[in-house]
């Protein structure tokens, strides 16, 4: 058959394009549904530059140049990965062969004539055998190339030659997708807003071992791997390895893929980076710089501290009313410091903000409670800046019997008059409130509530007179408590500096489908956990409840390092983070967790991942845990030898099998430099 007709059959066949005659290597001499073994010859190994160690191979029985008139039964490709050594049945006599020989060796170098071996012999000893993982068989249906993840059936006495895949075949490998899932990938993409025909994105080339001096010895031999997007969006991806083995520049690389496909489809995607190490907001010696540079436009960062560029990460206590009383309510019952019935009755108090015109009484008893809270934050040490003020209605009877114990000991004419109504210092506010609860207190029998309201009501509430005693540092029978001094623990909590609540501002900028960075690099690390999951629970409640409500809920992707730490194995499956990592995708929230201890994930949610990148883990104990999923096993050793950086072992939801790979590096100014294009 001429070349004419074989490139005429490769276009209506592409099984045909998997099979490259030049690149044999051997046979396959025993075969099951698992397995199979390869007798190879080192001349062959040679021409194609060697069979290196997870490796693809293809086996098939038919004749390429005579392809049209094989039988039914043949036309399929077998996918084998190399995962070993075999000895072939006469490997016993061949070593004693090569032992005899060189023991009547008398000098180290040789050339073949010297060598004592006869033409036959010579060409036994450069036959081996190859142990080989059965990946699944190609096929054609539908005019369409098929995988399946097993085979059919094999025939013990069928002929079948083994190939080394390379260029264009190594790449209809790895980058093999099922049409069915290629159909699937409208409906889901348009599922997420997207409409736009999205192509696959180059991640890095396929490397089979950390010594690549001869299968990617030129530009050539590096095949690109390409993943496709909707295996990102609303989905699990795991980043595992040691450190400094690439994690952080595979996370760098989805970000700006989401971005880029962000950009392409007019289509606003939020990512939420909690930066543990500071390397996303931050440039450092690796890159030319950061992803707060590269997308400095559609980025926001954030801290803990005061930063020339980043946002405050902390709730101002005094604005954000509510959300500080929640944080401080879970830090006091954590401490457990103080139990006292006021501390209860103040935990349990809301500061929503009631309507000023519906419930105008409610109002203005909320506006003395916010008045008298701010004064109890002010005292136990809370920064404020400005000029600290407040401001609340009184009637002319409340504000002179608060006079009368103002003034119980001064001197007449030179009384002191302090009304509410106009706004009061710290000072004059502190003075107030704790002259109001004397006012309020019955000399005799201590019993509080003898200041009314016009109504006839008691003017202070429960909840006002537990913060009262608070403020003052004596219960309702004046015995000494630890009052504001109990609140003193939410100060690392607060900044003077913000006047909107953190989380809803990021939440608004996702929404917007920016980019935002959380630099956690400083701050102390139980604040840390503490901020990162209320930002983490506030966008998935806030999603969460766009779906339920019938709703289309915001692409958004939140990125996790050291994952271990949120969600790990031990943790109850309602709590935040494992919630977010288990239903989050339903939601419309991707989640890409990076780690060094596999096995300390939960694996309730390692067991939901749909996306793998493996780089070098140092732990047998670690390797193991891995090799429960997908057809990690046969990388264990490669694992736990190789520790060059951005050597990657792929596993993706598209991929029915696992892909060993180089990522490509992040390489910022490339990045810049298409964007102005």
């Amino acid at each position: 058959m001429n070349k004419i007709s074989i490139n005429n059959l490769i276009d209506q066949d592409p099984l045909l394009k998997l099979v490259q005659p030049d690149n044999f290597i051997g046979w396959i001499y025993s075969m099951d549904y698992d397995s199979a073994l390869v007798v190879t010859n080192d001349a062959w190994k040679a021409k194609v530059n060697g069979v290196p160690h997870n490796s693809f191979l293809i086996a098939s029985s038919f004749n390429p140049a005579n392809y049209a008139s094989a039988n039914q039964m043949e036309k399929e490709v077998i996918l084998l990965r190399v995962i070993g050594a075999c000895k072939l049945p006469q490997d016993d006599d061949m070593i004693r062969t090569k032992i005899d020989n060189y023991q009547n060796q008398t000098d180290l170098y040789l050339s073949d004539d010297d060598k004592g071996y006869d033409p036959i012999t010579q060409n036994r000893l450069q036959f081996g055998g190859l142990k080989c993982r059965v990946l699944g068989t190609f096929y054609m249906k539908n005019s369409e190339l098929n995988m399946g993840s097993d085979i059919e059936s094999f025939s013990v006495s069928m002929r079948m030659g083994v190939y080394m895949p390379k260029s264009d075949a190594l790449s209809l490998i790895v980058n093999y997708v099922d049409p069915i899932r290629k159909n699937r990938f409208k409906e889901e993409l348009s599922a997420l807003g997207i409409n736009n025909n999205l192509l696959p994105f180059e991640i890095g080339t396929v490397r089979y071992t950390s010594t690549d001096r001869l299968h990617r010895a030129n530009e050539a031999d590096k095949i690109p791997f390409y993943i496709q997007p909707s295996d990102f969006l609303a989905r699990r991806t795991a980043v595992l390895g040691m450190t400094r083995t690439g994690k952080s520049n595979m996370i760098k690389q989805t970000i700006s893929v989401v971005k880029n496909i962000a950009d392409s489809c007019d289509l606003p995607i939020g990512q939420l980076v909690f930066d543990i190490n500071g390397e996303y907001a931050n440039a450092n010696k690796q890159d030319n710089g950061s992803i707060s540079d590269v997308y400095s436009d559609g980025c926001e960062r954030y801290r803990m501290i005061p930063t020339d560029g980043f946002s405050h990460l902390l709730n101002n206590f005094y604005s954000e009313l509510q959300e500080g009383l929640s944080i401080l309510g879970d830090l006091i019952r954590e401490a457990k410091k103080d139990g006292s019935a006021d501390i209860d009755t103040f935990l349990g108090m809301s500061l929503e903000r009631p309507d000023p015109i519906e419930e105008k009484g409610e109002y203005k008893r909320w506006q003395v409670k916010t008045a008298l809270y701010k004064t109890l934050l002010k005292k136990a040490g809370y920064a404020y800046t400005g000029t600290f003020s407040v401001k609340f209605e009184a009637n002319k009877k409340i504000r002179e019997a608060v006079d009368a114990v103002i003034n119980e000991n001064v001197e007449p004419g030179c009384e002191v008059h302090i009304n509410p109504n106009d706004s009061l210092s710290f000072e004059e506010a502190f003075k107030w409130f704790t002259a109001a609860r004397t006012a309020n207190k019955d000399k005799k029998t201590k019993a509080t509530g003898k200041l009314k309201s016009s109504s006839g009501s008691n003017w202070f509430d429960e909840e006002c007179i537990a913060m009262l005693n608070l403020l003052d540092g004596h219960n309702n029978n004046d015995a000494y408590i630890r009052g504001f001094r109990t609140l003193e623990c939410g100060r690392p909590y607060h900044t003077p500096y913000r006047t909107k609540d953190v989380c809803e501002e990021i939440y608004q900028h996702l929404i917007k489908g920016k980019i935002v960075i959380l630099d956690l690099s400083v701050g102390q690390a139980q604040l840390r956990e503490r901020i990162s999951k209320r930002i983490a629970k506030y966008v998935f409640d806030n999603s969460m409840n766009c779906f339920t409500s019938g709703k289309n809920p915001q692409n958004i992707v939140i990125y996790i390092e050291e994952a271990h730490n949120l969600i790990g194995r031990n943790m109850d499956l309602s709590e935040t983070w494992p919630r977010l990592a288990k239903e989050g995708a339903k939601y419309k929230i991707a989640l890409v967790y990076a780690t060094q201890e596999v096995s300390s994930v939960h694996p309730n949610i390692l067991a939901n991942t749909e996306n793998w990148f493996i780089s070098h883990l140092n732990s047998e104990k670690e390797i193991s845990e891995l090799a429960k999923f997908y057809d990690f096993a046969d990388f264990k050793q490669s694992l736990l030898r190789s520790q060059d950086v951005g050597f990657a072992r792929v596993k993706t939801l598209s991929s029915p099998f696992v892909v060993p790979i180089q990522i490509n590096k992040f390489d910022p100014k490339r990045i810049i430099s298409q964007k102005g294009k």
